[in-house]
């Protein structure tokens, strides 16, 4: 598989729900489907997001959120359940960051969490300082 120079947002970001992994949703609806989420992330961006609620599955390898990737979309494991298991960030509970403002946050983190609609996470890792997360987005205020 070819891979793209640049690992952000929309483009890389392939964007999944928890178990609705998308397969076999067919034609109209999952097209309409899909342009609402945009637009709801679109519409997000332009009014300015203030604070976001977000959980994350932190890894010091890119290779290891990949297998949990997997892991996740397989549904063998649900998001809070994989975060619980291999993510080296044990503050939060199931991954759970809280609500956070952008001056809380890494900015390659904010600005990914900002291109994935609520209650979906990225299908790329995102690179920090810290290491590889995977987001999910719970809520934008």
């Amino acid at each position: 598989q070819a891979r793209k120079s640049a690992w952000w947002p929309s483009a890389a970001l392939g964007i999944r729900m928890g178990k609705d992994k998308g397969a076999g949703a067919g034609g109209k609806a999952a097209a309409a489907k899909a342009k609402s989420e945009a637009a709801a992330v679109a519409a997000a961006k332009e009014k300015g997001v203030e604070m976001m609620e977000c959980r994350h599955i932190l890894v010091e390898k890119h290779s290891k959120a990949l297998e949990i990737l997997e892991i996740i979309n397989s549904g063998k494991m649900g998001f809070n359940e994989a975060a619980r298991e291999y993510s080296i960030d044990k503050a939060g509970k199931s991954g759970l960051l809280g609500w956070k403002r952008r001056n809380e946050l890494d900015q390659d983190f904010w600005n990914a969490a900002l291109e994935v609609p609520e209650g979906k996470y990225t299908q790329e890792p995102v690179k920090t300082q810290y290491g590889y997360h995977i987001i999910m987005v719970q809520g934008r205020k």
